[in-house]
């Protein structure tokens, strides 16, 4: 009896001793420092959307380089999650995963405009989460030819004559109806449908006659009907830069954006909380369309190693060649610049966001202390 206590006892100081030196915590390895090693170990990578849509895509692409280019190459395994548009996964990461750095979200402008305008299902707060990169997208709104021919002033005589599908107007829906809200557009919007394929194809079945897709669906599935003469583009609906200048889409520097074909019918710039509410929400949902995260309070040496992974990846000239499609052409943002676009695009004044929650109610009957 007595050999075998001391045997049991001589077992337990070696696992204590082991512990030392390398001690799994919450499933992360920790070396003698404190610092986190990466070497071996699996990331969770939180997508708060079913597999198969935009985002998920996205996530399941940046994944090896991922494990690629962050020291230690760590095995990274996507997690889908989804419900609410996003804010069902997004709230669970936000207050049920652990802050040990070996859990990282995607979010998207799904999440993005809740956050922004204090939607009351929204239980994250984007300023807990450390960014480690971003990626812009970029929106073309299309109208039917014959609609287009007398140019943007007509469009913005007609009455009771343009009918738009879309899908709710709290997602990115939002930004396009803005635009005809700015452009002072009579146009009735259908909403209900279940995505932008099938609002496109309300288009081209002429149930809708004014329409937009964002680049990837538009340069895919539009500019074959706009070379057939049947769909002819009338404006992108533009980025936001570091100053909170609306520019043009650099993917479609050709199209104006809604600031200059306001100057050419009305003989001035745009002013008013319509036009600062549509570039919030430009900013918001294309200026940076979607960011990975970490969490804020995660070790600082996790931060700086994934941090590092993103520096790292956006040099990779296979990425730069293999993300054409996934990034629609668009130039990720990492370190400081993505820190100074994040700065912009959630920076709402009360106003404003007063502003775009009554357009909400008043247009839609939206109320988004109700969702």
């Amino acid at each position: 009896m007595k050999i075998k206590l001391i045997y049991i006892l001589l077992l337990l100081l070696s696992v204590m001793l082991l512990g030392c030196n390398t001690m799994e915590v919450s499933g992360t390895q920790q070396n003698e420092d404190g610092s986190t090693s990466y070497d071996g170990e699996t990331i969770s990578f939180v997508v708060p959307f079913q597999a198969g849509g935009g985002t998920d895509v996205f996530a399941r692409f940046m994944t090896p380089y991922f494990a690629k280019h962050i020291e230690g190459e760590p095995r990274v395994q996507v997690e889908n999650i989804p419900g609410g548009a996003s804010i069902t996964g997004t709230n669970e990461y936000a207050n049920s995963r652990q802050p040990n750095g070996f859990n990282i979200l995607t979010s998207s402008a799904s999440s993005h405009v809740p956050f922004m305008l204090e939607q009351s299902s929204v239980d994250y707060d984007l300023e807990d989460f450390t960014p480690l990169i971003g990626a812009p997208s970029g929106g073309i709104v299309y109208t039917k030819p014959e609609l287009a021919e007398d140019g943007m002033e007509n469009l913005t005589s007609l009455e009771n004559e343009l009918y738009y599908a879309g899908i709710s107007p709290t997602g990115l829906d939002l930004v396009t109806l803005l635009s005809f809200e700015v452009l002072e557009m009579d146009v009735k919007a259908v909403l209900g449908y279940e995505g932008r394929g099938p609002s496109r194809v309300a288009f081209e079945q002429g149930e809708s006659n004014i329409d937009y897709q964002t680049t990837s669906a538009y340069t895919s599935n539009v500019e074959n009907s706009v070379e057939e003469g049947d769909a002819v583009p009338l404006y992108s609906l533009g980025h936001v830069d570091q100053d909170g200048n609306l520019i043009r889409d650099p993917q479609f520097p050709e199209l104006p954006t809604i600031e200059e074909i306001y100057i050419d019918i009305y003989g001035e710039e745009p002013s008013g909380e319509a036009w600062e509410a549509y570039k919030q929400t430009v900013a918001a949902s294309y200026s940076l369309n979607k960011i990975i995260w970490v969490h804020e309070d995660a070790p600082e040496n996790s931060k700086e190693l994934l941090q590092q992974g993103m520096e790292k990846l956006v040099e990779d000239t296979s990425f730069e060649d293999e993300s054409e499609n996934v990034l629609e052409g668009y130039d990720a943002f990492v370190g400081e610049e993505l820190n100074n676009q994040i700065e912009q695009s959630f920076s709402i004044t009360p106003d404003t966001k007063k502003w775009i929650i009554d357009y909400l109610q008043n247009n839609f009957d939206v109320d988004i202390s109700k969702l």
